[in-house]
């Protein structure tokens, strides 16, 4: 059965060299990206940048087989292990992730294809170096640096779009006043404290100073300050230091706003990005703190992703972020979670050993997806005859198996040895003469 597909290619064609992607031409001051790169210079947006794009790319990536009634896990495809040239994984959904967040696009171009003709390797290209003919087009035409493309050739991912548009609106230029306003900010800062707008302190006297003389003082202060020893200036001079004018601190406070801001914009929480909350929320655990990031922030990139990302595969493949990989509990939460799970019957042993990163059992004994609370204690009473039998059958098993038994590994054992599924000896019955 074939399959249609925007990026699959109707016959193997000749992969796009490197060189071909990431070749000269562009003007350098255009891929200088001057609002994009001028806006990470802000440390809130790049905190929130950063915060998103770690997040998700830190996020294991797992392909899967729909069935119709459920998924599968499969090998992932290379485009999801190997999808660039240059990087990881890793690197190429923090460069997907950081374009999102700053651009509102992500652009790839697809420069390879797998011998069934779905993308093989996708290079994420600059936002600056890729426009659209028509942006209220039903089918987009594509040009990547004024070359343009053949359909299917770029892959787009739009953050947020409003309806009939194709590309996605970027945070950077729809709130660039936001963003000046905290540059301005923390210039200010820079020049009050670089400059010396204001002194640092006032060396007084009621007695006359000639210029000669304050220059001596001042420099005997600055000796004695810097030696941290005692000042012993004279001619009643006293030290009288000056704070910061409350007019002319305000950019510290307009700095908190505009990490509140921003935090709104990309909806982080704002105590992660130099913000203040508002309010006396805590966390009690870091587990709950990343469950309310993951919820409220994470997901609708994760689903966006999901989605997109999909669309590299088959209509009966699908790909997922294996989110639990943030939520790494302490041992014990994570021990009493695992012993859910296994009483449950939802994960086997082998599953949760290899959460653990450890081997699986030997001669399968861990495959079993049967709930420990089906699994019974054989009682062994030493004075009962045929417990011997039980003792000795337990034995055969192999070392590490003990008594603690699954249902079908205590039934067959009971079973020989003439007990009853309750894990209790029962006697033979015998016939008086």
């Amino acid at each position: 059965m074939s399959w249609w597909w925007p990026f699959r290619r109707k016959e193997q064609q000749r992969s796009i060299s490197y060189q071909d992607v990431w070749g000269s031409g562009g003007d350098a001051v255009l891929l200088a990206g001057g609002g994009q790169e001028r806006a990470l210079r802000l440390a809130p947006v790049y905190a929130a940048t950063r915060l998103l794009s770690d997040s998700v790319a830190a996020m294991p990536l797992k392909s899967y087989q729909d069935l119709g009634a459920g998924l599968r896990p499969i090998v992932s495809p290379k485009v999801f292990t190997r999808p660039a040239a240059v990087g990881t994984r890793y690197d190429w959904v923090h460069r997907c992730m950081t374009s999102l967040t700053l651009r509102g696009n992500a652009y790839g171009l697809v420069v390879a294809w797998d011998a069934t003709g779905w993308p093989d390797q996708v290079e994420w290209c600059h936002p600056d170096d890729v426009h659209v003919e028509d942006n209220l087009a039903a089918v987009p035409v594509w040009f990547y640096k004024g070359r343009r493309l053949e359909p299917g050739q770029l892959f787009h991912i739009p953050a947020y779009t409003l309806p009939g548009q194709i590309l996605g609106l970027s945070p950077i230029a729809y709130f660039a006043t936001t963003t000046d306003t905290g540059l301005l900010a923390q210039q200010f800062g820079r020049d009050w404290f670089a400059n010396g707008s204001t002194p640092a302190a006032v060396l007084e006297t009621d007695q006359a100073v000639g210029k000669d003389a304050a220059t001596v003082l001042k420099a005997r202060f600055k000796e004695a300050a810097e030696g941290r020893d005692v000042v012993a200036l004279g001619h009643g001079v006293k030290y009288r230091p000056i704070s910061v004018p409350a007019n002319e601190s305000q950019f510290l406070e307009t700095i908190k706003a505009s990490a509140n801001q921003i935090a709104a914009i990309y909806g982080v929480p704002p105590e992660k990005i130099g913000g203040t909350t508002g309010n006396n929320l805590t966390y009690q655990t870091v587990e709950q703190n990343s469950l309310d990031l993951l919820t409220w922030t994470l997901r609708p990139w994760l689903t966006r992703l999901e989605e997109a990302l999909s669309l590299l595969r088959p209509p009966t493949e699908d790909c997922r972020f294996n989110a639990d990989a943030m939520l790494r509990t302490d041992l014990l939460s994570r021990m009493k979670a695992h012993g859910m799970a296994l009483d449950q019957g939802w994960r086997n042993r082998d599953e949760v050993r290899e959460i653990e990163n450890e081997a699986p059992l030997p001669n399968g004994l861990g495959q079993t997806y049967l709930p420990l609370s089906s699994a019974m204690s054989v009682s062994l009473d030493p004075d009962q005859a045929n417990a011997r039998n039980v003792v000795e059958m337990v034995q055969k098993l192999g070392p590490g198996v003990g008594v603690m038994l699954t249902a079908d590994e205590a039934r067959q054992i009971l079973n020989r040895a003439g007990a009853n599924l309750t894990g209790h000896y029962t006697p033979p019955v015998t016939e008086e003469p």
